[in-house]
């Protein structure tokens, strides 16, 4: 009897005891987003709670236009997830959530409540009148030596390292903002600049552990949000570089996860095929399209699963935070096939309605127009799937530049390239480049060819799409694979170095000619309303001699690129005479020399004339 009576006793002490425990170690460490707006279109908000035992408290918010619509636990006892409602009359303010437990204990978070600012949708996008200028952060300049190493990350300092951290910051690309406007540059990318807190290999920036913060490394959030004031201040943008198929493996949240299909989980590691078609592929077998949209990038790359509505919704409304907390004019997003295309999908659908002019650009590495075309269509594709993209990163344009100017030295694969512009949805937008973070350098892929070099500028800043540069290739940067060799340090963004490239006096002869080159058309095309607008129209290259015309009613440019060895002197031009009716003379804006006559020009050997038509 004794037994039977003292067993139940036991058990209620030991209840109430570990009800007591719990309620003496609940915590408060994080609510995110950390902020939020009033007068959103979508008036719901989900806020991420995460602390020791939070899941055991419930959440009070008394606040008129504020209400609590649902809570959620998931697996881990350390989540909340509170979803809310924000009515557009709620007046700006702090409010408290008062987390209660079972005891009666009390912990408080003020949540800042704001108003939505006022954006210029019709100026605040990214389009073909401008040019973007994409900057490595940790590789660009220093300008605050003394966050080079922080006591909050790991990895420190080492410039004599390829693959380390060398101590670019958002300070030092303030610094040079001077030398990007001059240069004729409208818009700055910038790679992810995100907490990356990894032992190693953290500079890229594309294992983020922490969404909401600046790495410390660059700076803090408001340094970020001070680079996008002094940018719209001088009339320029800036593109933030994102990304949803993974996050770092040094993620605050990696050693407690909300839940088990947080992540995309494997019994052991499995990386990812890399094969982009088959997101498109209508025979895809099952096995291999998971293995594209679930495998890691890499160990140190957990794969995120976006068929988790929690983190979906995390990460979209992260996207929503940072358009309106640093005032952004568009997003390049990474790796974009390879999540869940249908919750893609809904975050483009999200932002534009928030934001209905706001440029977003997909990181789509096709090498084909068809498979490229299935992300920017449109409309709806054969499966039913419509992106709702209208910018891709135009690959199969930048592959037949390189067969254009590089070893293959047939300017043929531009022309045939840019007749598959039927495929897509708006091939004027596509975002078109030379070179990137992920590729060889330009003038090391053109066999150091200056020349070539220059083709390909003058080709890249007057064709069709929004053109992208890589810093330094102006300057003919060299380098290949490894990533760390042609992610290089620019001269002079380091107190240390011997000369300073931002200057003029601190560059070879060469290296200002090329600069000087691309400057000028960068200048000329800021007032190039055909190029901005206008329709392409181009003749089937003969002799490897390329000629197009970029054209509105009232203003037309002639870009002739001759890919050959040799001069040709009194070049006829009668062979495009339906696009030169009622022109009679031009100026050739490279060496602003004016042409008298069309009826023919002299080429110089792998050279390029952009002529500015008049009458």
């Amino acid at each position: 009897m004794s037994i039977v009576f003292r067993t139940p006793i036991i058990c209620v002490l030991l209840f109430f005891l570990t009800q007591f425990i719990n309620a003496q170690n609940i915590t408060l460490n994080r609510v995110e987003p950390p902020n939020w707006w009033i007068g959103m279109e979508n008036t719901k908000l989900q806020l991420l709670v995460y602390g020791e035992n939070i899941s055991e408290t419930k959440p009070i918010i008394t606040y008129d236009g504020v209400t609590i619509n649902s809570v959620t636990k998931l697996e881990s006892n350390n989540y909340l997830f509170i979803d809310l409602t924000i009515l557009n009359n709620t007046k700006e303010g702090v409010f408290d959530i008062i987390f209660t437990s079972n005891n009666g204990k009390e912990l408080v978070y003020k949540y800042d409540l704001k108003s939505k600012k006022e954006r210029n949708n019709s100026n605040q996008t990214v389009n073909a009148s401008d040019v973007i200028y994409l900057i490595t952060p940790d590789r660009f300049s220093n300008g605050d030596p003394t966050n080079d190493s922080t006591d909050d990350t790991l990895e420190k300092i080492d410039r004599s390292n390829k693959d380390g951290r060398h101590g670019g910051d958002i300070k030092g690309i303030i610094n040079h903002l001077d030398y990007i406007q001059n240069l004729g540059i409208t818009t700055l990318w910038l790679n992810p600049f995100l907490e990356n807190d990894q032992p190693k290999y953290s500079y890229h920036g594309y294992g983020i552990s922490d969404f909401y913060k600046t790495d410390s490394r660059f700076g803090g959030n408001k340094d970020f949000k001070d680079l996008v004031d002094l940018s719209h201040q001088k009339g320029m943008k800036i593109i933030m570089d994102q990304v949803f198929n993974h996050c770092g493996s040094g993620h605050w949240w990696m050693n407690d996860l909300p839940s088990e299909n947080w992540l995309n989980q494997w019994e052991t590691f499995t990386r990812s095929n890399f094969t982009n078609i088959a997101a498109s592929d209508p025979h895809v077998s099952k096995s291999d399209y998971n293995l594209f949209t679930r495998g890691w990038f890499d160990t140190n790359l957990p794969d995120l699963n976006l068929d988790n509505l929690f983190l979906a919704t995390y990460l979209i409304q992260n996207s929503i935070w940072w358009i309106e907390y640093s005032n952004l004019d568009g997003i390049r997003m990474d790796t974009y096939p390879y999540p869940d295309k249908k919750v893609m999908a809904k975050w483009i659908q999200t932002i534009k309605t928030e934001f209905p002019n706001f440029y977003i650009v997909a990181e789509t590495w096709e090498a084909k127009a068809s498979s490229l075309s299935y992300w920017n269509n449109g409309g709806v594709n054969n499966d039913g799937y419509n992106s709702y993209v209208n910018s891709v990163c135009d690959y199969p344009l930048y592959y037949s530049m390189l067969k254009a100017f590089g070893e293959e030295n047939n300017i043929y694969k531009i022309y045939e390239t840019l007749a598959e512009d039927f495929l897509y949805g708006d091939a004027f937008n596509n975002k078109i480049f030379n070179g990137n973070h992920d590729v060889g350098r330009l003038f090391t892929l053109l066999n150091e060819d200056v020349d070539k070099l220059k083709l390909s500028m003058a080709f890249i800043l007057t064709t069709r799409g929004i053109p992208q540069l890589y810093y330094g290739d102006e300057l003919l940067f060299d380098g290949d694979k490894p990533d760390g060799q042609l992610r290089k340090d620019f001269p002079g963004g380091w107190k240390s170095d011997k000369r300073n490239a931002f200057t003029k006096k601190g560059r070879t002869i060469q290296e200002n000619d090329t600069y000087n080159y691309i400057s000028t058309i960068l200048h000329w095309r800021k007032n190039a309303k055909e190029i901005h607008t206008g329709k392409l129209k181009h003749f089937q290259p003969i002799e490897n001699i390329y000629v197009y015309f970029r054209y509105t009613v009232t203003e037309s440019t002639m870009v002739i690129i001759n890919n050959s060895k040799n001069d040709i002197n009194k070049y006829s031009l009668e062979r495009y005479k339906e696009s030169l009716v009622g022109y009679t003379s031009g100026m050739d804006i490279i060496t602003n020399t004016k042409l008298s006559s069309l009826k023919t020009v002299n080429l110089k050997a792998n050279k390029a004339l952009i002529i500015k038509l008049s009458n």
